[in-house]
């Protein structure tokens, strides 16, 4: 599993109507473990994709798109990291 880290600065409330406007154009399913943070400043978005490659298309693909549609700002910075350990629910995930 890969994940990446998104940070949004602006208004946390206005952030927070575009992203969930950008959240409903996304089916569940393709959802396998992901959080929105709310920040003083803005929102962080953690989100995980099953490797590297298939997040450097999610990143390369449609998303940018989407965040424009709804006129959610470019992201300020965004990290990828591989993950070692996930638990959701208490049940470990695979890495």
């Amino acid at each position: 599993m890969h994940a990446s880290i998104w940070r949004f600065r602006g208004d946390p409330d206005d952030l927070l109507r575009r992203y969930d406007a950008v959240i409903a154009e996304i089916p569940p399913a393709n959802m396998r473990l992901h959080l929105c943070l709310r920040a003083d400043d803005g929102i962080i978005v953690v989100d995980t994709c099953p490797d590297r490659e298939t997040y450097k298309a999610f990143v390369a693909g449609a998303i940018t798109g989407l965040f424009r549609a709804h006129g959610l700002p470019d992201p300020e910075a965004v990290e990828d990291h591989p993950v070692h350990a996930a638990f959701v629910g208490r049940a470990a995930t695979g890495g």
